[in-house]
């Protein structure tokens, strides 16, 4: 049980710290809207999950709040989205870009497989991978759809200024 909260300890220290080195200055405005974006998904799609019992994390921060799992749903989730997207291949043919949604829902469920195998921090079972394929595939392609909405109408101009 202590080393479950160790884990969750390590992931808040190198998510952030991996953040910090890993978005670059000019790709900042779209980092934050994916992981905000993300984060709010993850949550709604987890709330749903948990009220109906096919979600379950044991080992949680913030126990009396919330049966889901907030360093999932609000920080290892948003971060592999946001890599999905810093590296998503914007010139490339439609097999290579569904290549790379299978890649990171890959990576995604993988480290949900090591967290329940090896932890106590989630509950897996192959019907809760499957779910989360799926579950993966629909918010990935809403936070790539909205952020490439965000920034194809940049308002930098209002922003410098101030002005309504």
């Amino acid at each position: 049980m202590k080393s479950d909260y160790l884990v969750l300890l390590l992931l808040w220290l190198i998510f952030p710290i991996s953040l910090w080195k890993v978005i670059p200055r000019s790709r900042l405005r779209e980092a934050i809207a994916t992981l905000l974006l993300f984060q709010m998904l993850t949550w709604l799609f987890s709330i749903y999950l948990t009220y109906f019992g096919l979600l379950e994390s044991p080992v949680r921060i913030f126990k009396h709040a919330t049966k889901i799992n907030f360093t999932m749903e609000y920080l290892a989730f948003p971060f592999f989205a946001l890599l999905f997207q810093l590296k998503f291949p914007k010139n490339a043919h439609f097999i290579r870009r569904v290549l790379h949604y299978f890649f990171w829902i890959g990576i995604m469920l993988t480290f949900m497989f090591l967290m329940g195998k090896f932890t106590n921090i989630m509950k897996i079972s192959m019907e809760n991978l499957i779910r989360s394929f799926f579950n993966f595939i629909i918010e990935l392609w809403i936070c790539r759809r909205y952020v490439l909405w965000i920034m194809a109408h940049p308002d930098f101009e209002r922003l410098e200024t101030n002005e309504d």
